[in-house]
């Protein structure tokens, strides 16, 4: 009963579309809030653009290889929207201080030229903390939006795998 009302509202091309379409607006709003809202992402920020760039892989995969390998794919897609679930919620665990974060979460500096040069690009850059929340919209920052939106990227991929199988 429960599968069969899961696959009428879950067809895998469907799933696979809206997986990749979500994918992209992740990537889209990172970027746009790095390069048009002027919040420089962490350490931290950047490895949680891997997965969701990793899923619109899988879509084009998907839709290049046919209609067979939509499961498999899904189940694929299920994995590394999981692997994004753990990263956000690392990430806001490390901004909310219950968790802690790598040490190297600190922003980039050219190490290029003379010691002179590089000594004043330290003291001149501030490095970006991935323990300070630097936006956030009803009071969850960005980094558990990529929590909330991957947990169900990754239930929705993997149920539409389990309804359809």
């Amino acid at each position: 009963m429960i599968r069969s009302v899961l696959s009428s509202l879950f067809t895998p091309y469907q799933a696979i579309i809206l997986i990749t379409l979500a994918g992209i607006a992740m990537l889209a709003a990172a970027y746009g809030f790095q390069y048009l809202g002027g919040l420089q992402p962490c350490t931290m920020c950047y490895w949680q653009r891997i997965p969701h760039a990793v899923v619109i892989g899988i879509g084009v995969l998907t839709f290049w290889f046919g209609q067979n390998t939509e499961r498999g794919f899904l189940i694929i897609a299920g994995l590394v929207m999981a692997v994004s679930t753990g990263l956000g919620f690392w990430h806001a665990g490390v901004e909310w201080g219950i968790l802690a974060g790598p040490t190297g979460c600190s922003g980039g500096i050219d190490f290029g030229g003379n010691a002179s040069a590089v000594l004043d690009n330290l003291l001149a850059t501030k490095p970006v903390r991935c323990d300070e929340v630097p936006w956030s919209f009803i009071g969850v920052s960005m980094a558990g939006w990529n929590f909330i939106i991957s947990l169900t990227l990754s239930a929705y991929a993997f149920l539409t795998a389990y309804a359809n199988r």
